[in-house]
């Protein structure tokens, strides 16, 4: 019997064929057959654990309590092969299905709180920029004027495009420029402000840093950064200068964006052959 014990769980040496008991007798393939039930119990087990406080916790453990009769029940009656038919029919595929579930279930619940956490973050991004707007007028008055003037209008002005004067936002007609750059103003780590730029040309990571700059300061989701363009704009002073503006895309119009006091008026593109 000691014998047949050390067997069963591991503590025999391989290579004989049969362990012999006072009791009863297992052959090697036999005793095999009842550590892989045992294994597979223990697998229910753990399962039935991780679906503990699910509707399906109570269904889970009278798998695992009827697996365990089944297998006692087979194994004193020495029905060792019929144990593991009945374990390759039923135990390993409700075990892999359920675990299958399981993970499935816990993954899109990961990425549930993922997506949860960086709308949290996003709301809360846009949250302070509110909080911060008025400090951050303060500091606009020690600002350079941020609409570029112009040194030659020409040099904006292609062949087959618009030929006529700088359009007033009464009259929304724009053309892109390929060639300027504006410059915008964040926080640096020190409150101090840190002077960028972003034109036409400039880098992905560039267009993307003043987009999320635009949506920290502006309070807009999905912006995407179009270009500049050359246009006579209003100040909230009262002055009206012409200079280069940047462009924006926001839920499916076209802003162009006075950086003297963050105000978007709506515009569009001139294209040859009609607006």
């Amino acid at each position: 019997m000691m014998d047949f014990v050390r067997a069963l769980f591991g503590m025999k040496e391989e290579g004989r064929r049969a362990v012999a008991g006072a009791a009863a007798d297992f052959a090697m393939e036999e005793i095999v057959y009842i550590k892989e039930s045992n294994r597979r119990l223990s697998m229910l087990q753990e399962l039935s654990s991780r679906y503990k406080a699910t509707p399906q916790a109570s269904k889970m453990k009278a798998v695992y309590d009827k697996t365990r009769n089944i297998h006692t029940y087979l194994v004193a009656r020495k029905k060792v092969h019929d144990l593991e038919v009945f374990h390759l029919k039923n135990t390993d595929h409700f075990i892999n299905t359920f675990t299958a579930i399981l993970d499935v279930h816990q993954k899109h619940d990961q990425l549930t709180q993922a997506a949860s956490a960086s709308t949290g973050k996003v709301e809360s991004m846009v949250q302070n920029s509110r909080a911060e707007r008025l400090k951050r007028l303060e500091k606009t008055a020690n600002l350079p004027d941020q609409v570029k003037p112009i040194t030659n209008p020409v040099q904006f002005y292609h062949a087959g495009e618009a030929k006529a004067a700088v359009p007033r936002l009464y009259l929304p007609d724009i053309s892109i420029n390929t060639v300027e750059k504006v410059t915008y103003y964040t926080d640096g780590k020190a409150e101090e402000l840190v002077p960028r730029q972003v034109g036409f040309t400039s880098s992905k990571d560039q267009k993307e840093a003043f987009q999320n700059h635009l949506a920290v300061r502006l309070g807009l989701k999905d912006v995407s950064y179009v270009g500049n363009a050359l246009v006579t704009i209003p100040n909230n002073n009262g002055i009206t200068p012409t200079g280069i503006v940047p462009v924006i895309h926001w839920e499916g119009f076209l802003y162009a964006l006075n950086l003297n006091d963050y105000r978007l008026f709506p515009v569009r593109i001139f294209r040859n052959g009609g607006k």
